[in-house]
């Protein structure tokens, strides 16, 4: 198998031994890998009835066939497992040369199954890997934790994956962090909680360090697609705006279309934006650009704050999420504190998009006396108030106090507190919204609300084509259902490569289709790949649909519909324009009234041989 080492590690920390595992080619060849293998590994495998912190729950990481190449924007790889914070299959993607090292040392992916009676971690080199005491782990930051194992395996150039305190206390809005102090382009799976699962399995981190070579099936074709994409790449102004700005280039022009969330979703402007965009944090923080293995964009943003109250912050970011999340969304204006709050994320191990979601609607929440003072510790927890930040992440990763509460997401603190606070808890099936106000553009809230994972922007990103470059009217459902099925399934395809969205500019499906070709050996036709797409799309879908997932699911927060953003000059989003977008997406899916796959579609796709 081209492409592909031909085998993944299956470890069973419950039983303390680790198998090797090979490579179905049929199901490769179906789901392509990364995001597709997960999920078909993910359905065969994992019973609808386990719970995300149950021993027989899986944690599943898989590359795709062009993960670690000398492709540029092609070091992705994906994690699949059930979320705490959703209940539901959940799909995480990072970046890092983690990914590539794990294929290195000769594995297309590593599955993790039950719980270690202490903490341990994984070990992978070429050819086999080891379960390691974690004892003098536990309790450390993620930083900390990578610095140990390099230091106890005599490696600085080993890849380490880890998880910090919040992912050892359960908080559901864990991450898993990668590669943060390497020097390279950090990454992380970060949202639904996935650090929380591998907190539950007593796993605190897995390292990997391969000599190896990736076969491939042409070689001189390789090296001459190499060549063509990173010439593609220097020339297109769209990858080189990520190569200067990152990802920050978004705040000035989402907020200047009046839909960059502000105060829990008050607001669609945000009157501290300038303070918060790319060229200023430019100015201020970054010190160099950051990249992942081969990549010529090199997005990442390596920032240092060097006085004030928070001098000493190192963070690769803040990305236009983070700046988001912990900026405009809690009122926020200091890219110090943003950047500090961002630094603190990474070591306790948290999602920065869903922890600055929860501390926002905590923001909501104290305003409206819905939090009693006594709940605060002294905290003042206004919106505006960068103070707040750092000690309540602290204490939502140890679950102290109010922390506790925050730490089990929005969905969950709306539903225990009450009084009216579930109509401005902003999430999709659990899973907190991302930078976009949907009202600004509804193809997003139809993008949010059909998200395989729950409330993501990555899945079908729609701002170019609504906003950006307004092929579409933003505020009409005309053509939107047609918009995100397309997305959906190209990022499947994307996802299941081991393409980075970032590179997607330069690499649409014809490149996608060059790089099977080359590195495979299969010949798909654009059409075909397309298809594999939506077969991948279908399957998680399938998945949902054993979790209790359905219509009533598919929705976005009461805010969206029944409060006009007061910036915004077009129509509103009503609940009666939603639907009519959605009941258009379920057909052109194949999908039910309930938004079940047909029999008809599940046989089209040959989804009906994966059962048994």
């Amino acid at each position: 198998m081209f492409g592909y080492t031909g085998k993944f590690l299956e470890a069973d920390l419950s039983r303390e031994e680790i198998k090797t595992r090979e490579t179905p080619e049929k199901l490769a060849k179906a789901f392509l890998g990364g995001r597709g293998f997960g999920a078909a590994m993910l359905y065969k495998t994992l019973k609808p009835d386990v719970e995300p912190f149950s021993p027989k729950n899986v944690l599943a990481f898989f590359t795709g066939p062009a993960t670690g190449t000398l492709l540029p924007a092609c070091a992705r790889w994906e994690l699949v497992t059930k979320s705490p914070l959703t209940g539901m299959y959940l799909c995480s993607n990072a970046s890092s040369f983690l990914g590539s090292e794990l294929k290195f040392a000769g594995f297309d992916g590593l599955v993790v199954r039950g719980r270690a009676k202490k903490p341990v971690w994984l070990h992978v080199s070429d050819g086999g890997a080891e379960i390691r005491e974690a004892d003098g782990l536990w309790g450390l930051s993620t930083e900390e934790t990578e610095a140990e194992i390099r230091k106890e395996l005599k490696d600085s150039r080993a890849r380490v994956s880890s998880i910090g305190q919040a992912g050892e206390n359960l908080v559901k809005l864990a991450s898993i962090q990668v590669d943060i102090t390497s020097g390279g382009r950090g990454g992380s799976f970060g949202r639904g909680g996935a650090g929380a699962v591998m907190g539950s399995k007593n796993l605190k981190a897995i390292s990997a360090r391969g000599h190896g070579k990736i076969e491939v099936a042409d070689e001189e074709g390789l090296q001459s697609l190499v060549k063509e994409l990173r010439e593609q790449m220097k020339t297109n102004v769209l990858v080189q705006n990520f190569s200067r700005w990152g990802t920050t280039q978004f705040v000035d022009p989402v907020n200047e279309a009046r839909m960059w969330p502000t105060r829990n979703f008050r607001q669609g402007s945000f009157e501290g934006a300038s303070k918060l965009n790319a060229e200023t944090m430019r100015k201020q923080l970054v010190k160099r650009d950051t990249a992942c293995h081969a990549c010529t964009i090199a997005s990442g943003k390596y920032s240092l704050v060097t006085e004030g109250p928070y001098a000493g912050t190192v963070v690769d970011g803040p990305e236009y999420e983070t700046v988001w999340a912990l900026g405009a969304h809690c009122g926020v204006d200091r890219l110090d504190a943003i950047a500090a709050a961002n630094m603190w994320c990474d070591r306790y191990g948290l999602d920065t998009i869903s922890t600055g979601s929860v501390i926002g609607f905590a923001m909501e929440c104290n305003e409206r006396g819905l939090i009693g003072k006594n709940d605060l510790d002294g905290i003042d927890l206004r919106f505006g108030n960068h103070e707040a930040l750092i000690p309540l992440i602290r204490k939502i990763a140890f679950k102290e106090g109010l922390g506790a509460l925050l730490a089990e997401g929005v969905r969950a603190a709306a539903e225990k507190i009450g009084r009216g606070s579930e109509r401005f808890a902003m999430h999709v099936k659990g899973m907190e919204i991302p930078a976009y106000d949907p009202r600004g553009a509804w193809g997003m809230g139809l993008a949010y609300a059909t998200s395989c994972r729950g409330a993501c922007h990555l899945k079908a990103w729609t701002m170019a084509a609504e906003v950006f470059d307004a092929k579409y009217d933003r505020f009409s459902t005309e053509g939107k259902a047609k918009l995100v099925f397309d997305m959906q399934n190209t990022r499947a395809v994307v996802d299941s490569l081991g393409v980075c969205i970032f590179g997607t500019r330069a690499i649409g499906i014809e490149e996608m289709r060059k790089i099977i070709q080359v590195i495979v050996g299969w010949s798909f036709s654009s059409d075909e790949l397309k298809r594999a797409g939506e077969r991948i799309y279908n399957l998680e879908r399938m998945l949902a649909v054993r979790d209790g997932i359905s219509r009533k699911d598919d929705t976005l927060p009461p805010r969206v519909f029944e409060e006009k953003l007061p910036e915004l000059d077009g129509p509103a989003l009503s609940k009666e324009n939603f639907d009519k977008m959605l009941d258009e997406y379920y057909e052109i899916r194949g999908w039910d009234s309930k938004g079940r796959p047909t029999s008809k579609k599940l046989e089209e796709l040959k989804l009906t041989e994966l059962e048994g």
